[in-house]
């Protein structure tokens, strides 16, 4: 078994890489046999839930958040931490099939409701946005 893990925000339109935060706009493709992937998103892989909690940690750090009147750390963006299994048979030094499987963990952006937040300008339309 190989384990690997991606977690990505997507804010205003963009999917920007939370564990290499530098990797904004990346592009979402269909792939014939992983299925739907973001090109550039870094895979990283873990051995122990521990390892995962880890990284899920690290890329909150780099999350969009705003205070607003209804929460100090309101997230402004959707998150998606992305685990993948992957499973091959080996016989005799030859390859046989492939399993993938995924698990996608999604944490909507907040979504109060405006009159509750008091959010003028850029706040106001980012709400709008998000819903």
């Amino acid at each position: 078994f190989r384990v690997t893990l991606s977690y990505m925000e997507i804010y205003n339109e963009l999917i920007k890489d939370l564990l290499q935060p530098t990797s904004i706009d990346l592009k979402l493709n269909e792939d014939p046999v992983r299925g739907m992937v973001v090109q550039g998103i870094t895979e990283y892989g873990a051995d122990s839930a521990d390892e995962i909690l880890e990284l899920l940690h690290r890329g909150n750090l780099h999350r969009t958040v705003e205070p607003t009147a209804a929460n100090q750390v309101s997230s402004r963006s959707h998150a998606v931490l992305q685990v993948t299994v992957e499973q091959a048979e080996k016989t005799a030094h030859v390859t046989g099939n492939l399993r993938i499987g995924k698990l996608s963990m999604v944490d909507l952006a907040g979504s109060e409701r405006a009159s509750k937040t008091n959010n003028t300008g850029d706040r106001l339309k980012e709400g709008a946005n998000i819903n």
